[in-house]
């Protein structure tokens, strides 16, 4: 039987938490520097009115169309719903398109947690990798409490959480609720960037970017320390 050893296996639990706020990071960057590019802004605002103008004659497809992209980025590590949230500010408005986006991530985040539980970890393991499963089946199990949930979701790209929770069968409806709690200011941070974008306001973009590292920063540090009393208690 090949052992596993804390040590590495940790790492790639943390190796990803970084990823996730320079990913963060550099996505801020990267709009910040279109939307100074008045030519970019201004050519992206006439594809925005194409865009609303085929909505509007199928409005019910449309939502439609945005809630199931919105779900596939929370599933997908390779396609990010940010490009989809300034058409959507532009049609609807902040409140619809926030609670669009919301609905889709989290329907791609209860999508993905039904693929863990019932294709199994094999197939998980091919989607996340051997390595980083094993990470993660050290930091949760079946029995892991509520908070340390929200947590252990508010740390990782929304991509990985649903396939890890359902491989080790965790209950659904804690899963849910904390997949809906957690999902939730990093979508309205998603939509203040994409709002941020529409207004060329700058200074927003970098509120919002700092306050998300922030946010995962903190839940990342009550989760070490929790899990690290945790283990006193059981020594004690």
């Amino acid at each position: 039987m090949k052992k596993i050893t804390l040590g590495p296996l940790k790492a790639l639990g943390n190796l990803a938490i970084q990823r996730h706020i320079l990913f963060v990071c550099a996505l801020v960057g990267l709009v910040g520097l279109l939307a100074a590019s008045d030519a970019f802004h201004a050519r992206s605002q006439e594809i925005f009115a194409a865009v609303e103008a085929i909505i509007s004659d199928y409005p019910r497809l449309g939502m439609i169309a945005f809630v199931l992209l919105a779900s596939a980025s929370a599933m997908l590590a390779f396609f990010s719903s940010a490009i989809l949230v300034p058409v959507g500010i532009y049609t609807w408005g902040f409140g619809i398109s926030l609670f669009l986006l919301w609905l889709g991530w989290f329907i791609g985040g209860v999508f993905a947690y039904f693929v863990g539980r019932y294709l199994g970890r094999v197939v998980v393991a091919r989607i996340v990798g051997e390595e980083r499963l094993e990470s993660f089946e050290l930091r949760v199990n079946r029995n892991t409490r509520f908070i340390h949930i929200v947590l252990f979701q508010t740390m990782l790209p929304s991509e990985i959480p649903g396939y890890v929770l359902g491989s080790i069968r965790y209950r659904f409806v804690p899963f849910a609720i904390a997949l809906g709690i957690v999902e939730l200011p990093f979508a309205v941070g998603t939509i203040y960037i994409g709002d941020s974008f529409l207004q060329q306001r700058g200074w927003l973009l970098v509120a919002v970017a700092a306050g998300g590292v922030l946010l995962v920063a903190v839940g990342c540090a009550i989760y070490r320390h929790r899990r690290t009393l945790a283990r006193q208690l059981e020594l004690s």
